[in-house]
């Protein structure tokens, strides 16, 4: 006897819901016309819309709808080759399986039962009739039409919505990590993109995907910062195709090989030496300018111990905000990296220590960093990086923000962010090294 497999619709994200309702009035614009007016243009429409309501699925884990969405997808990409045809009968098959789609998608968004294993053993000889009248053309994951068969940059059109629209959800992955969600992301983005690299011949672009997928299988106990690197490679690689690169899609980060290598990173000489001098008294003659007032003394009692504290990493995280809508803004691919951020401050200081370290890294990202063809015309790496780094130094906490770019002298900006250092009873000083980066490190009493 079998049992019908009756799925009742898991709760799936509201994001989902609303892109696949969007998706699905699209495709029902397009496929109800599709042989009236069919052309390659109109295939590569659906084939692109197929392609992302495929993705998203497979995301918040819709196996069947991803399944009957991939059919679709190579019935469409089919249907770009020049010598293929749309026959009554292959147009007969597709709109019989958008009907089982519907279906499929339709109970999401009701929420109600839906038998898949049925849906699925009725997609079975649709495909198998597909494959039939389609060919080798059908499912052949290597072919997209040509910008002049289309009449469009397909590549350009494909890296403007669909890879940003794959890469913004991974931005919001990150701003509340969660590694599991995280890992299956990479993991989906990552296929996706090795395929779409494939097809549009853009092999650095699928050296990313590689080099992310590697990296996860060696320390999967680091997705957070994984993700943040891939997603800067990403970027990296995006911009460079719309900038017209159509022979490479951008290249893994030095940082990206390096960790999926298992490699110990290569330090920076300056930087490095720098912390050694984090842990000596501020004012030690020799140094850079200091602008201190030095922190008076706690008396610790019983009135200490009641203080409330909280993560400095919440700080760091709001920090990293600021500067993910300036990186989306300003197409500059940053590596954002925090170090020893699970110490606790005090909450008195939390919001004036957000404005102050705010402005540093978004002053980094604006003045510092170099666009990546200037980066590169340097001998450096194509993304920028900036680090919020904090380590205990017996009564004080010692806060670094550094940037590898080449900004100006940053004087005025120490000037602006000293009435913050007042307030908070602390010290600042800057490194500056032209052309290779700055440093501000903060002391204020722990």
């Amino acid at each position: 006897m079998m049992i019908a497999n009756h799925v009742i619709p898991q709760q799936v994200s509201a994001d989902f819901l609303r892109e696949a309702s969007d998706l699905i009035q699209q495709i029902d614009d397009e496929i109800l016309t599709l042989g009236q007016n069919f052309s390659p243009q109109k295939a590569h429409t659906l084939m692109r819309l197929a392609h992302t309501l495929k993705g998203a699925a497979a995301i918040v884990g819709l196996d069947a709808i991803n399944t009957t969405a991939q059919t679709l997808e190579n019935a469409f990409k089919a249907l770009c080759v020049p010598e293929t045809s749309l026959t009554s009968v292959v147009e007969g098959l597709i709109l019989d399986g958008y009907v089982c789609l519907k279906l499929l998608l339709s109970a999401q968004l009701t929420k109600a039962s839906v038998d898949e294993d049925r849906v699925l053993d009725r997609m079975t000889p649709i495909v198998s009739q597909l494959q039939d009248n389609l060919g080798d053309h059908f499912g052949q994951n290597s072919y997209l039409p040509s910008s002049a068969q289309l009449g469009v940059d397909v590549t350009q059109s494909i890296f403007e919505d669909g890879v940003t629209e794959y890469l913004d959800e991974l931005a919001t992955a990150l701003t509340v990590p969660e590694p599991q969600v995280l890992t299956a992301l990479l993991k989906t983005q990552a296929e996706v993109f090795m395929g779409l690299a494939e097809s549009l011949r853009l092999p650095g672009f699928g050296r990313i995907a590689q080099a992310t997928l590697t990296a996860l299988q060696q320390h999967p106990n680091q997705v957070v910062k994984i993700a943040q690197m891939a997603l800067v490679d990403y970027r990296a690689g995006q911009a460079d195709v719309l900038q017209g690169d159509r022979t490479q899609g951008g290249a893994p980060s030095k940082l990206l090989k390096d960790l999926g290598d298992s490699r110990p990173p290569q330090p920076i000489s300056w930087f490095s030496t720098l912390w050694q001098w984090l842990n000596q008294p501020i004012s030690l003659p020799g140094h850079p300018k200091t602008n201190a007032s030095q922190p008076p003394s706690k008396t610790v009692g019983p009135t200490a111990l009641t203080v409330e504290r909280q993560p400095l990493n919440a700080v760091f995280q709001h920090c990293y905000h600021d500067l993910e809508r300036l990186i989306n803004q300003g197409r500059k691919p940053v590596l954002v990296e925090f170090k020893d951020s699970d110490v606790l401050i005090e909450q008195t200081i939390a919001p004036t220590l957000y404005k102050t370290l705010s402005y540093l890294v978004c002053h980094a990202f604006i003045h510092g960093i170099e666009p990546s063809p200037i980066r590169r015309r340097r001998n450096k790496s194509a993304v920028g990086k900036i680090q919020l780094a904090a380590r205990q130094a017996g009564p004080c906490l010692v806060i670094c923000v550094w940037d590898d770019g080449c900004g100006p002298s940053p004087e005025h900006v120490q000037q602006r962010i000293q009435p913050y250092i007042d307030t908070m009873q602390g010290a600042s000083t800057v490194v500056h090294r032209a052309g290779k980066g700055t440093c501000f490190t903060l002391k204020i009493p722990a």
